[in-house]
């Protein structure tokens, strides 16, 4: 990975430097704000670039999100979220009378 990072970086770095040089900044910042600009699109790049897909679920990561989801699923049937937030009674109707339909 670093030989698909490294090449683009040191290109982009570069780019940067100049760029802020002649933006007006000084000298330091210049090479800090382009190394971190530089290194952030070499690793973009270098990901763009690497074939992959989908990753297939496995056993092991399986194990871990479904404990999870049964946790989140007793959440969502008790309604206990409601009761630990309740800035969220803010955005509900307080008028009752009018959420019915006026039609006879």
């Amino acid at each position: 990975m670093p030989d698909k990072i490294i090449p683009v970086a040191l290109r982009l770095w570069l780019l940067f430097l100049f760029t802020f040089l002649l933006l007006g900044y000084e000298v330091v910042p210049s090479i800090v704000f382009g190394a971190i600009g530089g290194f952030a699109g070499g690793t973009v790049n270098a990901w763009w670039q690497t074939p992959g897909g989908e990753p297939q679920e496995t056993e092991a990561q399986g194990t871990l999100i479904d404990p999870l989801r049964k946790w989140g699923d007793r959440f969502k049937s008790s309604g206990q979220i409601g009761n630990r937030l309740p800035f969220l009674k803010l955005f509900t109707r307080r008028d009752k009378r009018l959420s019915r339909s006026r039609r006879p």
